[in-house]
């Protein structure tokens, strides 16, 4: 709002010359009348002058206070409209990210499933030697069933248990009581083992022997050295007298610590009494499938 000022002032000089040219027809007290007018109006006119200065001064205040906003607005939109833009690349660059992220996660997924298939493969590699290795122990123990299918029953027994095949022997088959000395049965006892183990030079074999915790002994130190000395005697027949790889073998004796049964009665002891043979894979062949399965 624009007020136009310069038409105030020659209004009021107007009506001042109008006066003072008419100043000789009237007398003194109209003439002074007249001059209180012309002073009351000059005021109002100046008071009116400063009221609507005041208000366009007020006007242009709100004008600047207006144009402020505007400005302060503008600054904002400006503002916002930077932080979009800068949001719309980070979105742009993680779905980049993203992308990336996802291509490298499945092909870490698909060489997580390569390494999986092979550790399976391994896995069912081993569990069939294992199992290979589990009916050739059975297939052994067969094949002592059939050399001594004439024997007396009671004097040998077969186990097939942790991976191992256990051939039991009685000691009436083969050492005269409390001594180491062989039996007249021994002899062919032994050579019925020995042919069967001969044909499996892959196996790893322990003679051990067992006492009960009662029966007399010639020239022992203790039940210990008694059954470890029996363990002894039948390995020393096996590689001298039938050949068999020393290698292959190992004696080791157990006395009365490991009793089949209770040592109460006298069938208890007797079987307590005796002589195992323990058969298994390699140990060293054993090994080597495992460190296969640890490279995986």
């Amino acid at each position: 709002m624009k007020i136009q000022f310069q038409y105030l002032f020659p209004l009021g000089m107007l009506l001042l010359l109008i006066l003072t040219t008419n100043t000789g027809c009237v007398g003194k007290k109209k003439f002074r009348r007249e001059m209180a007018n012309r002073d009351s109006l000059s005021y109002v006119l100046n008071v009116r002058n400063l009221e609507l200065s005041r208000e366009v001064g007020q006007l242009k205040l709100k004008v600047a206070e207006k144009t402020g906003e505007g400005n302060g607005l503008r600054e904002i939109y400006d503002k916002q409209v930077v932080e979009i833009k800068k949001l719309e690349k980070e979105i742009e660059r993680l779905g980049k990210q993203s992308s990336s992220t996802q291509q490298s996660l499945n092909e870490e997924i698909r060489t997580r499933d390569a390494q999986i298939a092979d550790k399976e493969q391994v896995i069912s590699n081993l569990g069939t030697t294992m199992q290979s290795q589990e009916d050739g122990i059975e297939a052994i123990l067969n094949e002592f069933k059939a050399a001594f299918q004439d024997a007396p029953p009671r004097d040998f027994s077969y186990e097939h248990k942790d991976y191992k095949g256990y051939l039991v022997v009685s000691e009436r088959q083969l050492f005269k009581p409390g001594t180491d000395q062989f039996s007249k049965t021994a002899n062919a006892v032994v050579e019925k083992i020995a042919r069967v183990l001969n044909n499996h030079p892959e196996l790893q074999i322990q003679i051990v022997g067992h006492s009960d915790s009662q029966s007399a002994m010639k020239g022992f130190k203790n039940r210990l050295d008694f059954s470890s000395s029996r363990a002894v005697a039948v390995t020393e027949m096996l590689t001298h007298d039938f050949y068999m790889n020393g290698v292959q073998l190992t004696a080791a004796g157990r006395g009365d610590f490991e009793p089949k049964t209770s040592n109460e009665t006298e069938d208890g002891r007797s079987m307590n009494r005796r002589i195992e043979i323990v058969f298994q894979q390699r140990v060293d062949d054993v090994r080597k499938m495992l460190k296969e399965v640890k490279k995986q």
